[in-house]
């Protein structure tokens, strides 16, 4: 059995994606299988990723219609055979040592899901650098989740994952921000998380990117999706976990549509935002505990 699956969502990248998979096929952990899910791209993404599989057998390549990155993740799952798990997103690309370095953390510590720094990418010839393979070890796991430092912790694709503590967990498809969800439902399941601080994972910047476009209402829809999700699993698997996570996440969460919705300008927006807090509120799903006094004034008077 291979030691490791990278699985790569797919879409109209034709401009980006050789660099990636060269980041992945020239791996100094050989022993992986490489999992490309191309998601209906309409460019030649399809034919990029057909050329590729002929030279390396290491490539298995999904086809299908487009369904969205969870999708395109989940279907990667599906058919993965490693016991450790990585995601790449296909515009980026990683150090030869990424997944070498995150599987021995991973090893050395006993921990059950290793993970690195990244370097904001915005020119191709930009050159990632190993600065300190020592990990940092978080017990128990999800404490590194819900410390407010530490947010860029909730990313999916800087990060080795062993299968095991992703039982009975997939990615809710058809949202935005599905890391966030995914990773708290895995750490919750967790003992302990290895971190090492080098900027192992090349992350390009996207002028199209999700947290940089406009709050809309699709997007207030997938926060309060996202919400629930993490409240119905942690509720019915580890309740003694939710008001650790209401008070920071979650609240975290609330303020950023509360700000966001008030940004906008529109009062659609502004007043459907009211509305499901409100609803979230009175099923005490989220509260005012986790919020400065000064955000706790500004929700009280938003709600009210």
């Amino acid at each position: 059995m291979v030691k490791v699956a990278v699985i790569i969502p797919v879409y109209n990248v034709e401009t980006y994606l050789p660099q990636c998979l060269d980041s992945v096929i020239n791996q100094t952990l050989s022993d992986i299988e490489i999992i490309c899910v191309n998601d209906g791209s309409t460019d030649n993404s399809g034919e990029i990723l057909a050329q590729y599989a002929v030279k390396e057998k290491r490539i298995k390549v999904i086809n299908q219609q487009n369904q969205g990155l969870s999708a395109a993740r989940n279907a990667g799952l599906k058919i993965a055979t490693a016991n450790y798990i990585s995601f790449i997103d296909s515009d980026d690309f990683v150090h030869p040592q990424f997944l070498e370095i995150l599987y021995n953390a991973i090893q050395t510590s006993n921990s059950d899901i290793a993970g690195c720094n990244f370097a904001k990418i915005s020119d191709d010839k930009e050159i990632l650098k190993i600065e300190n393979t020592s990990p940092k070890i978080y017990t128990p796991a999800l404490n590194v989740l819900l410390d407010t430092k530490n947010f860029i912790h909730f990313n999916v694709w800087n990060k080795l994952y062993n299968r095991k503590a992703m039982q009975n967990i997939s990615f809710v498809e058809g949202i935005y921000y599905e890391d966030w969800i995914f990773n708290i439902c895995v750490f919750a399941q967790i003992k302990s998380f290895a971190w090492i601080n080098s900027p192992l994972y090349g992350y390009r910047i996207s002028n199209e990117s999700i947290m940089r476009s406009s709050y809309n209402l699709k997007k207030l829809n997938d926060y309060v999706t996202g919400i629930n999700e993490v409240y119905d699993f942690i509720n019915k698997n580890y309740p003694e976990q939710w008001q650790k996570i209401k008070q920071t996440r979650i609240a975290r969460t609330v303020k950023m549509m509360m700000n966001s919705a008030l940004r906008s300008k529109d009062a659609e927006i502004v007043a459907n935002t009211k509305k499901v807090l409100k609803k979230l509120y009175d099923c005490s799903v989220i509260g005012y505990s986790g919020l400065s006094l000064h955000n706790k004034i500004k929700l009280l008077n938003f709600l009210h």
